[in-house]
C-alpha cells in the first residue's frame, strides 16, 4: 500500500461551502472522524479535516468535495490515536 500524498479533483470557480455540507459529504463517503480546524493556508481560513480508513474512500470524498469548493483536495496518510493509519483529506469551508 502506498503511503504517499496525492491530489484529487480539479480547479474551478472557488466557492465557500458551509462546513455542515462538507462534513455530511464526508460521513456519506464513510469517514471515521471529522473536525473543523483553522488553517492559515486555506483561502477560507477554515477546513474540514476528514479521516478515512482507506485511500480509495478518501479519494472519492476528495474528488466530490473538490467539485463543491473549486480547488483540488490533498489526501495524505495520518495516524489516529485509536485506529492507527488513516487517510486525511482537508477541504476549505465557511464556518
Amino acid at each position: 500500500m502506498s503511503r504517499r500524498s496525492f491530489w484529487v479533483g480539479s480547479s474551478g470557480p472557488r466557492s465557500l461551502v458551509p462546513f455542515r455540507r462538507v462534513s455530511g459529504l464526508a460521513l456519506s463517503c464513510g469517514c471515521v472522524s471529522w473536525s473543523v480546524r483553522g488553517s492559515s493556508r486555506s483561502f477560507s481560513g477554515s477546513v474540514v479535516w476528514a479521516e478515512f480508513a482507506s485511500p480509495g474512500a478518501a479519494a472519492r470524498f476528495g474528488f466530490r468535495a473538490s467539485h463543491l469548493v473549486g480547488v483540488p483536495v490533498s489526501v495524505r496518510p495520518g495516524v489516529c490515536s485509536v485506529g492507527g493509519l488513516v487517510w486525511v483529506a482537508s477541504v476549505p469551508v465557511a464556518r
